[in-house]
């Protein structure tokens, strides 16, 4: 019997259980159901554990790592072949946009990488991701891949294509790589893509809020050097808020 149909015998007695036992919220419902189900048919049986074994070909100096934040594995969430996955261990390789996962049971030092293609999203470090496809041939920069996304409103989503740009330095006779984080911006307005390089196109894309986000990035100027991520997030935030304003 294949997993998924595993799985539906086994949600079924699950929720007769919870009929019994209710849960408090929804979410917890969610995520104490998949987990006991993971547990019952055995994590190592899963078929999120089929993948290419993770390779790391880059010496690197220091904390410089080519991964999302930090370079070990985090406990995240996973939809794999439209089947959600809690609490497994994740990482992120952001240079070749692919999600490493550490297998149940396993070392820290083994992972698998999670066929893009399978993955729908995934959350870590209390930020979500989504795969996106690329559909407009105007936008060659929006490619396929993984977005961190911030939903502002049903009709206002920004997205963050994380990335970081390599080169090779020599050191004492040794290649070392190093890494540095060059991140795009994009939003989806109404279900259209815009990419956001500088103040300008945001400008173009809001003309009624100029004053606004002038001001907003004078204010800012601190965050925007420190967290450009961070500062692009309460940007499209605060922009949103001077819009619901300015139309009442």
């Amino acid at each position: 019997m294949k997993n998924y149909q595993k799985k539906i015998v086994f949600l079924i007695l699950f929720e007769l259980f919870l009929n019994i036992h209710p849960i408090q919220s929804q979410t917890s419902n969610d995520i104490n159901t998949y987990n006991w189900f993971d547990t019952t048919v055995g994590r190592s049986n899963l078929d999120i554990n089929n993948g290419i074994p993770h390779t790391n070909p880059f010496r690197t100096l220091g904390n410089d790592i080519h991964l999302y934040l930090i370079n070990k594995y985090e406990l995240g969430k996973v939809v794999y072949e439209d089947q959600a996955y809690y609490d497994i261990k994740l990482k992120y390789d952001i240079y070749r946009d692919i999600l490493v996962l550490n297998p149940d049971g396993g070392s820290d030092n083994i992972g698998i990488n999670l066929a893009q293609n399978k993955v729908s999203s995934f959350s870590i470090q209390d930020k979500n991701f989504i795969k996106r496809e690329r559909k407009n041939e105007d936008i060659p920069e929006f490619t396929t891949g993984y977005y961190e996304e911030t939903k502002i409103s049903p009709d206002l989503v920004l997205y963050i294509k994380h990335h970081k740009d390599m080169q090779k330095t020599i050191n004492e006779s040794s290649l070392y790589y190093t890494f540095k984080e060059n991140n795009s911006f994009f939003i989806d307005l109404k279900g259209k893509i815009y990419p956001i390089k500088s103040k300008s196109d945001l400008i173009k894309l809001f003309p009624e809020q100029k004053k606004q986000i002038n001001g907003f990035y004078l204010l800012n100027r601190e965050l925007r050097k420190s967290d450009l991520n961070q500062f692009m997030k309460n940007l499209m935030k605060y922009t949103f808020n001077s819009l619901s304003i300015s139309s009442k």
